[in-house]
């Protein structure tokens, strides 16, 4: 019998796969090759060592069969797939964010980012863009009205363990199940040495990062900007063939903002020194669940300014860093210019001290592995 098998329905470069691998070394240092299921995997898997920096052990694999469907639905499919693809495994690690239809005669452990059903309930087009809501008649529209009712029915196997990214997934979770409320939180892993650089004296620059999507708001940031001439604004992110990069250059272009330098998909050898040049990284994402970006960026010695909501309050302990609404951006840097360089230094270093003791890599690795460890043994998963 295979030991474990780690379950995403789709599998991208990005976040979720760093915390997935992060998992995966921790079951490699217990003698475990996992394999990682999922019904879409897009990227070559060859690039994995490529992009991760260290050679890992598991197998990817592809369930077949598995239709194209929008990702809510195809999350239920894959849940139930588990059914018969999981059973051949002492342990399932669910990493897709849905409990509906997981396997009960199954050990299941849950790694849980933010649940599917807390998505699916809102009227909004999505947790993010609080105050948008979905069209009368949509694709996404008509899949939340035909799941809702599942998810609804549905309820947590009292066996099954959860384990929640943040206090902020674990408050959105205990919104829609009935779950007590000392749920273990592990924050993902942040390879902060890769970023670290000292607080020093930095001219007056803002640096944002972040795919190009409307959810992470990059033209509300090109409008703070309009509102503060006198600051150059970096704005960095994936950017690909995205109908949204282009309406940020056209609005630009239509405004004539001078400050403003978008720099679509930079490599991480040209990012790296602009993030640690900059004085300020701003991020506009409301509702983040985590935010890596933003401890990257303090790792780096920028001062962190953070809409006052999602995980960000747990990365940003200083509420004079937070806003609450995009109108108060200017005023906060204005405030924050007022301060010396050495007050904003001090203040750089604190967060530098909170982040270190809180999500760098080695601390994942140390509470992953007690909850795994733990788990593993009291299922006798562990043998030879």
């Amino acid at each position: 019998m295979n030991r474990v098998a780690i379950c995403q329905p789709t599998v991208i470069l990005g976040g979720r796969l760093r915390v997935i691998l992060g998992i995966v070394e921790v079951l490699n240092e217990a003698g475990i090759v996992p394999d990682i299921l999922a019904a879409r995997i897009r990227f070559d898997p060859a690039q994995v060592v490529e992009w991760y920096g260290r050679p890992i052990r598991a197998h990817f694999r592809l369930l077949p069969g598995v239709p194209r469907l929008p990702v809510d639905t195809l999350t239920v499919l894959f849940n139930i797939s588990l059914w018969w693809y999981g059973r051949s495994y002492a342990l399932l690690i669910n990493t897709g964010n849905s409990l509906l239809f997981l396997p009960r005669s199954q050990n299941v452990l849950t790694y849980m980012f933010f649940p599917r059903k807390a998505r699916l309930i809102t009227p909004d087009v999505s947790i993010h863009l609080p105050g948008k809501r979905l069209p009368l008649w949509s694709r996404h529209r008509l899949q939340r009205l035909i799941l809702r009712p599942l998810y609804h029915l549905s309820k947590p196997d009292p066996k099954h363990t959860i384990v929640c990214m943040t206090r902020f997934t674990r408050e959105a979770l205990r919104a829609v199940y009935d779950l007590p409320s000392d749920l273990p939180v592990v924050y993902p892993p942040v390879e902060i040495d890769r970023f670290r650089a000292s607080p020093h004296a930095r001219p007056l620059s803002v640096i944002t990062l972040g795919r190009f999507t409307p959810d992470k708001r990059q033209l509300e940031q090109i409008q703070i900007a309009e509102r503060v001439p006198h600051i150059p604004f970096h704005i960095v992110g994936f950017a690909g063939n995205n109908p949204y990069y282009q309406n940020c250059r056209r609005y630009i272009e239509e405004h004539d903002v001078r400050n403003v330098h978008l720099r679509p998909d930079l490599p991480f050898a040209e990012m790296l020194p602009l993030l640690q040049s900059a004085r300020y990284f701003l991020h506009t994402t409301i509702n983040e669940p985590f935010g890596i970006t933003t401890v990257q960026a303090i790792a780096a010695g920028c001062l962190p300014v953070v809409h006052d909501s999602g995980g960000q309050r747990e990365i940003v302990i200083e509420a004079a860093l937070r806003y609450r609404s995009f109108q108060e951006v200017p005023a906060v840097l204005s405030e924050l210019e007022r301060m010396g360089e050495s007050e904003r230094c001090s203040l750089v270093r604190r967060l530098q001290e909170h982040v270190v003791a809180n999500f760098d890599e080695k601390i994942f690795a140390k509470r992953m592995r007690a909850i795994l460890l733990r788990y593993l043994e009291e299922e006798q998963c562990l043998r030879d």
